[in-house]
């Protein structure tokens, strides 16, 4: 493996989407691995015409995603299980060129809690693209008949640590100006979005969720072989219900929104710095101060007439 800034292809891009989504580099005394987390929340997951062990089917496509990687990677990987959750050890026996240029497109972040989207992500073709998306939904992606929205259509949930504020709209501008893959919605670990009627203390610091309609996110698909047949399973039935699947526009032209009150947990640390001590009453209005750049511009005239109003909700 060559280490430059042009080196990419579909194996590198999918490896370094698993990274990203769950992964954690350690380095010490000599010793390199990459540890890749897939967590999974519950025992059955519930398709419309299967059901699985999600711990079989999980543990089946991981070995296959292994031998994947034992090619790319020539390190020593091996599969270990702690409670919900499998993990991938991908031990790198030497200062191998993988390793070196696994840290170099990461730009030397460690942990899933800081890494970004790599900026020649961004500038490859779609193919590469949507092999660094399948790498985040194989392993933080979800997808289950209670992701609905409102009854209706099925959705894909990419969740992503509560620790890291920039990758969601990194990933929403991947999908959505580049994939064509519309988003619905980011469900934001933050306490005016996840619990604004303050019923239980920090129960609103979980992960952030990008929301992606089942048919959407077709598109783009799962490697893992029971997630791939869920969502197969959904967008037949989903077909079958009217509603257009929008893109999501975080700058919305005139729309009424939910007026929350104020959440003693909005100075917290655990929010990020360009939000802490601020309220919000609009998923989009956070998108807006992180630097989300898909905001379509409208005049200042017609943004003052945006009203704040108590009968509508947000899912």
């Amino acid at each position: 493996m060559i280490i430059s800034e042009n080196y990419l292809d579909p194996d590198v891009a999918y490896f370094l989407g698993l990274i990203v989504a769950r992964g954690t580099l350690h380095e010490s005394s000599g010793d390199k691995k990459i540890i890749i987390e897939f967590p999974y929340k519950s025992l059955q997951a519930k398709g419309i015409t299967k059901e699985y062990v999600q711990e079989d089917h999980l543990f089946y496509s991981i070995t296959q995603i292994k031998e994947r990687l034992q090619e790319l990677t020539e390190a020593d990987i091996s599969i270990n299980q702690q409670g919900h959750s499998y993990a991938l050890i991908i031990r790198f026996l030497r200062n191998s060129l993988v390793w070196r240029n696994s840290n170099y497109l990461l730009k030397g972040s460690k942990s899933y809690y800081d890494f970004l989207v790599p900026q020649q992500i961004f500038l490859a073709d779609t193919v590469i693209q949507k092999e660094f998306i399948r790498g985040i939904a194989d392993c933080a992606g979800f997808i289950r008949e209670s992701n609905n929205y409102m009854g209706g259509k099925r959705r894909v949930y990419l969740e992503i640590s509560n620790k890291n504020w920039i990758l969601p709209i990194q990933i929403c501008e991947l999908l959505q100006k580049y994939l064509e893959v519309p988003v619905q919605l980011i469900q934001w670990g933050h306490p005016n979005t996840r619990e604004p009627k303050q019923i239980k203390k920090r129960t609103w610091a979980r992960e952030h969720q990008i929301k992606i309609f089942a048919e959407a996110f077709k598109k783009v698909g799962f490697y893992v072989k029971y997630k791939q047949e869920i969502l197969d399973d959904f967008v037949t039935a989903d077909q079958k219900i009217s509603g257009k699947i929008n893109i999501c526009n975080p700058y919305p032209p005139i729309r009424r929104i939910t007026k929350k009150p104020k959440h003693p947990e909005e100075k917290s640390p655990l929010i990020h710095p360009k939000l802490r001590g601020k309220h919000y009453n609009a998923y989009w209005q956070i998108c807006v101060d992180l630097g989300c750049n898909q905001c379509i511009k409208i005049p200042k005239k017609q943004l003052s007439l945006l009203k704040e109003v108590e009968d509508v909700v947000e899912d």
